[in-house]
């Protein structure tokens, strides 16, 4: 075979890394090599943070320039126009039997399928130190009870990465708020103003902190420093092998008696620059339904622990699963599943350009703020 007919076979692939704690890569890397071997297709992964992977697909359209494939959180789907994805043809999911309908249309965006789901989850849980919290706390007051304590001995009671606004949506929710209002932005609101306020007054008081997810929250949570933290459900494997029996997972603690409610989505296959459309559109849907079969679906659940869409693999690991990863499970049928309308990006944006000045501003700044990026970015996307 020449050289010119291997690169027009080569299958690529981009996919988010999320720093040391990201251990889906291995499995991913392996699934590829393994792919390659058996069908003699290169199926070659490449991975990057996630703003460039955003920018990467948004601009593809425009650029003309990107990959076959790409592995990514559900709500890039609502990325199509930009990214030009492909929609997956109905022929696809009888080839590979998927057949839950529920995850499938987690990456439907504008009434069209633009994603494959491979795994689901991505939701947030409160993970603690069972030698710093014996029990996770199951309301934010008990660990207010025992800040003052903690913070004595040198130890953050709690923590998170305010600078993702995923990490903000359990306090907007404990407040009764969502983001979108039907299918429109909806963040100068009461629920929003009374979240930000009440994580303006956590922070001042030393109770909550906020480190950067995929380095200082880590380090300094396995470190023992931090009590607890919340953070996704993809991290979880990574915690493991660091804490063993040091870790617990528990379900995000109540506000003011309110549930917090984190919202969850699936990560999954598309397909930008119409690459269905294209001479290797058999190879491409060849390599997703490899990718749900049920020996790929174990490597994801047991090598990385990660939770599988293929129903048999999912139910086997709840049966064997330990009482830690089991409860880490069960916290997604309390989620909320992400929406993954094209306006959600300006809706994101504007919660993280509120969220920048969150120790510097009032809440009601910050709402003006908020409003103003949307409306901002909104003008910009129809001139």
């Amino acid at each position: 075979m020449d050289k010119q007919t291997v690169q027009q076979q080569q299958l690529n692939i981009w996919h988010e890394f999320d720093g040391k704690g990201d251990t889906s890569i291995e499995v991913l890397e392996q699934l590829c090599r393994e792919y390659s071997s058996k069908f003699g297709v290169p199926v070659i992964p490449k991975v990057m943070n996630i703003s460039k992977l955003t920018a990467g697909l948004q601009q593809i359209k425009t650029a003309g320039a990107g990959p076959q494939m790409a592995l990514v959180p559900a709500d890039m789907a609502g990325y199509g126009e930009g990214a030009v994805y492909s929609e997956i043809p109905e022929k696809f999911w009888s080839m590979s039997g998927f057949s839950d309908k529920d995850i499938r249309y987690s990456m439907r965006s504008n009434d069209k399928q633009y994603g494959i789901p491979i795994l689901k989850g991505n939701h947030l849980v409160l993970y603690c130190n069972s030698e710093i919290y014996p029990e996770a706390p199951a309301s934010w007051e008990a660990i207010e009870q025992q800040a003052e304590e903690l913070m004595a001995k040198g130890i953050v009671p709690a923590a998170t990465d305010l600078a993702d606004p995923y990490c903000f949506i359990p306090f907007l929710t404990a407040f009764g708020g969502w983001p979108l209002k039907e299918g429109k932005p909806d963040l100068s609101t009461p629920e929003m103003e009374a979240a930000l306020r009440f994580v303006q007054r956590q922070t001042a008081q030393g109770v909550l902190g906020s480190f950067h997810g995929s380095t200082e929250l880590l380090d300094r949570f396995i470190a023992g420093e931090i009590g607890a933290i919340i953070c996704g459900e993809w991290i979880y494997n990574y915690l493991d092998l660091h804490m063993r029996d040091r870790l617990l997972v528990g379900a995000l603690p109540t506000i003011i008696g309110n549930p917090a409610v984190s919202m969850a989505s699936s990560i999954g296959l598309v397909f930008p620059q119409n690459s269905l459309e294209s001479e290797q559109s058999d190879e491409l849907l060849s390599f997703a339904a490899y990718l749900l079969s049920e020996s790929s679906q174990r490597e994801w659940a047991e090598r990385v622990q990660r939770i599988p869409v293929h129903t048999g693999v999912l139910e086997d690991i709840r049966v064997t699963a330990s009482p830690v990863r089991a409860t880490l499970i069960s916290c997604l049928e309390s989620a909320r599943n992400m929406p993954i309308e094209p306006i959600m990006r300006e809706v994101w944006d504007a919660i993280s350009a509120g969220l920048k000045h969150l120790s510097q501003e009032d809440a009601a700044r910050l709402l003006v703020l908020m409003e103003e990026h949307v409306s901002s970015r909104s003008k910009q996307q129809t001139l």
